[in-house]
């Protein structure tokens, strides 16, 4: 080998030396937090311990929930092609977990969806959970194990959930001076973002359902570039609320009903005037007070329909015919001031169903008229309560009232298959059989 070719090899070992003893932000990161490992190992190492955290839960009864984009079909979990629905895990092996069918039973006092129980239940495999919902299920901010939480971004980094694995990594920054540098070391190397000379900065999220403050950190140019996506985003919220409030000024009947229910509505005004309280938006006198006029019409609403469901409910006392239907027409009138409110459009129901009523044994009605009215509302109500076997048989009785035995029989088996024998599921064994006995009368 020749004087010129010893010096270039030389001078490469020596710059591939140098550039080994220059690590990476991941590895600094992993050598202080993981003894050196690999990145891609610390991350997988994370995910194989996944299974045994919540076989660990599930063990102590305490059962994780979490969204999927799955339905159950024939006891088996299906893709749902848009949306998903939640789940309960109640048990889980290396290989799998349990998935069970939670499904809507209304809403809360603030008008938030609430969910029960079902039996209906599916295996998945682990690679079938999104990362964005373990993110949902398992703990970050209470888990004080600064460690794990960092294994987890490089997981989430590897899922390529950047947004989420900053946002794990932004909570063992705000509690760790000794990596927090490290942490906006790995962040930037991951975004390709020069690291600033000041370092990064928070950007702050309002997370709705979780009702608490997310942070992310994030450059000050990109936090400048935020800024103005939360300006937009603001005014386009602030347009919805108006669009979903709907007329309220004046007398009813108005233009246009609201379509959302009026708690929910105040409980979303409250919402944007949290997650938009830093936005000049919302400092704008203009649009608090629009808000706040919002607010008032709400109180005075609710107040009215209060004191017009009292009126009703005087006018179908005396249990006349005549009466009871004065107080269904009324109570549909006042429905138009809050018509997603299902309690106000089951007490309609209700009325319609009581002056229609139907016999007790199922077969026939003394005024169709009422159960058809009746059956609309009905309608929308089971699509919040779709277990709520009062208003499955409600909803038997009406078709069978009107001797749509087809449709009749399939609201009272799906009350037998939630209650058996007890309760409901009882009386709907009870009405079948009228039910088919009268069908089999016709036939003669």
């Amino acid at each position: 080998m020749n004087r010129l070719k010893t010096g270039l090899l030389i001078t490469v070992i020596a710059a591939v030396g140098a550039g080994a003893l220059r690590a990476g932000a991941a590895e600094d990161l992993f050598q202080k937090t993981h003894q050196g490992a690999k990145e891609s190992k610390v991350a997988g190492d994370w995910y194989d311990a996944l299974p045994a955290w919540v076989a660990s839960q599930t063990a102590k009864n305490q059962f994780p929930t979490t969204h999927l984009p799955y339905e159950i079909v024939g006891g088996k979990l299906k893709n749902l092609r848009d949306g998903v629905n939640k789940f309960q895990i109640r048990d889980a092996n290396a290989k799998q977990f349990s998935a069970y069918l939670m499904v809507r039973n209304g809403v809360d006092g603030m008008g938030r969806p609430e969910y029960a129980e079902t039996n209906d239940s599916g295996w998945l495999a682990w690679k079938g959970w999104p990362a964005k919902y373990i993110l949902e299920t398992y703990p970050v901010e209470g888990n004080t194990d600064n460690n794990t939480l960092v294994a987890l971004g490089a997981w989430l980094y590897s899922e390529k959930e950047n947004e989420l694995a900053n946002r794990v990594l932004t909570v063992v920054h705000k509690r760790s001076t000794e990596l927090a540098p490290l942490i906006e070391a790995y962040i930037c190397e991951k975004e390709k973002w020069d690291v600033p000379a000041d370092g990064l900065v928070e950007w702050n999220v309002w997370d709705i359902e979780f009702q608490v403050e997310r942070f992310i950190l994030v450059t000050p140019a990109n936090h400048a570039e935020r800024v103005k996506e939360r300006e937009k985003s603001a005014s386009d919220a602030f347009k919805e609320l108006l669009r979903a409030r709907g007329d309220y000024k004046g007398r009813p009947p108005r233009r246009t009903q609201p379509t959302m229910q009026l708690i929910l509505v105040e409980w979303e005004v409250k919402q944007w005037k949290i997650k938009y309280a830093s936005s000049d938006f919302a400092k704008d006198a203009k649009n608090t007070d629009k808000l706040q006029e919002i607010l008032d019409s709400i109180k005075d609403d609710l107040a009215l329909i209060k004191d017009n469901v009292a009126k009703a409910n005087e006018l179908g006392a005396s249990g006349d015919a005549n009466d009871l239907k004065a107080k269904a027409e009324y109570l549909e009138e006042v429905l138009k001031l809050d018509p997603m409110d299902l309690q106000l459009r089951s007490q309609t129901a209700n009325a319609w169903f009581l002056w229609g009523n139907p016999s007790p044994h199922g077969n026939g009605c003394d005024r169709s008229d009422g159960v058809k009215k009746a059956i609309p509302h009905y309608e929308i109500i089971l699509t919040a309560y779709p277990r709520n076997t009062a208003f499955l048989l409600a909803m038997g009785r009406c078709y069978q009232a009107l001797e749509d035995s087809k449709h009749a029989r399939v609201y009272y088996e799906q009350v037998i298959e939630i209650d058996g024998k007890k309760g409901n599921g009882g009386l709907a064994e009870s009405l079948i059989r009228n039910m088919e006995q009268n069908d089999a009368n016709r036939k003669k």
